[in-house]
């Protein structure tokens, strides 16, 4: 039995260490809280903060392999870790560090030629400002947050001197954490994620769409059709991640342009598909697989990082399937009481936190359909039916 560790105690790491069990692995988490989601549905917890030295020695000494839940934590420690124990955390402590910071993220994406918007980096607060003076050249201009931005924490879409001044009240003197991006009017956003094991056995995802609710992923549906842009894209993203030696799961944020696309000083934006961010590890918008394949994207990310055998795609036994984010709406202590149960074909899957507010990401629900519209009705109609 492989004893795999997870850096981290929320939903993801709970579906993670569910999985590992399933698949004969004994799987241990550190977190700081003994009821955090991931510790409830293990024996192997181990309390500490997973950006502490320490605590991670700690864990790595009683596991084969680790892995992450977040990609943002203190990368250079990770490294130190790995040094001295001798046991691996995949992705790399190098790769993640330079997939969770945005400016060297946008520089990956341009060395493996994937098209990816137009950036700058920012050294100060003048540099900001000659950004704003080139919006228009740029279409529009997006500010955000180098590192531990998501769920559109730490992006700002500056439209006019008030936003910009706004920002400045708040950021001034801190301008080298952030960069400037192109901002881009996307007709849809789309999904895909690919997995990739030591031994370079690539399987990938099919093309996803999905759409937020306050910056925050609502609804995924699938699969869409790839065309040839799509294709060519999943191609590169292939032979990225052979490149850089990725192993683990990566999931990839897409923004489809639509008729209007918008030149811009640095590029014709030639391609229909832009990345619009990278995710090194499990991702919100792969939950639908967790009851769409056998191969879910946590049985994946564990095969690929203990370089089990990987599929070139995983097989589906349906033409569509949809996840639904449950999202808080309020604050308070959480209850899941359906007044009545879902139907028997919407599978419920419930993170097990004990506090709720606005925007939390709760549980979600997955079904299949004869084709993502059918299934995606399905999930509107039974959501209404929970309350959490």
């Amino acid at each position: 039995m492989s004893r795999v560790g997870v850096l981290g105690g929320g939903q993801l790491a709970r579906m993670l260490v569910i999985e590992g069990f399933k698949m004969g692995l004994e799987m241990h988490v550190l977190s700081l809280h003994a009821d955090d989601p991931a510790a409830q549905v293990t024996r192997f917890w181990h309390e500490g903060d997973p950006n502490n030295e320490q605590h991670v020695a700690n864990l790595l000494s009683h596991v084969d392999i680790t892995t992450i839940e977040s990609e943002f934590l203190d990368t250079d420690m990770l490294a130190r870790v790995v040094e001295s124990s001798r046991v691996e955390i995949i992705p790399s402590p190098a790769l993640l560090g330079q997939l969770s910071d945005r400016k060297t993220q946008k520089e990956w994406l341009v060395k493996h030629k994937l098209p990816t918007s137009p950036f700058v980096a920012f050294n100060d607060t003048p540099d900001v400002h000659a950004f704003f003076r080139d919006r228009k050249r740029y279409g529009g201009i997006v500010i955000k947050k180098r590192r531990h931005g998501y769920d559109g924490y730490g992006t700002f879409i500056i439209r006019s001197p008030r936003d910009l001044d706004q920002w400045l009240q708040k950021y001034d003197g801190q301008a080298q954490d952030f960069i400037g991006e192109a901002f881009i009017p996307f007709r849809r956003e789309l999904a895909l994620q690919l997995a990739r094991n030591k031994n370079g056995e690539i399987l990938c995802y099919p093309l996803v769409e999905w759409q937020a609710q306050n910056s925050r992923c609502l609804w995924v549906k699938g699969p869409i059709r790839p065309w040839s842009a799509a294709k060519k894209l999943a191609h590169l993203a292939a032979h990225a991640i052979k490149e850089a030696k990725y192993v683990g799961l990566l999931s990839i944020e897409l923004f489809e342009l639509g008729t209007s696309r918008r030149p811009t000083r640095t590029t014709a934006l030639p391609e229909s598909l832009l990345v619009n961010e990278l995710a090194p590890r499990v991702h919100n918008s792969g939950h639908y697989s967790l009851d769409a394949t056998p191969l879910n994207q946590f049985h994946a990310h564990l095969r690929a990082i203990l370089n089990w055998p990987l599929p070139k795609k995983p097989e589906f036994a349906t033409n569509g399937f949809a996840m639904w984010n449950w999202l808080g709406q309020a604050q308070g202590e959480a209850h899941f009481s359906p007044d009545i149960s879902p139907p028997g074909d919407v599978h419920v899957h419930w993170y097990g936190k004990n506090k709720v507010r606005e925007g939390r990401k709760m549980g979600h629900l997955t079904t299949l359909g004869a084709n993502p519209d059918a299934a995606l009705k399905k999930l509107k109609l039974a959501v209404k039916r929970i309350k959490i």
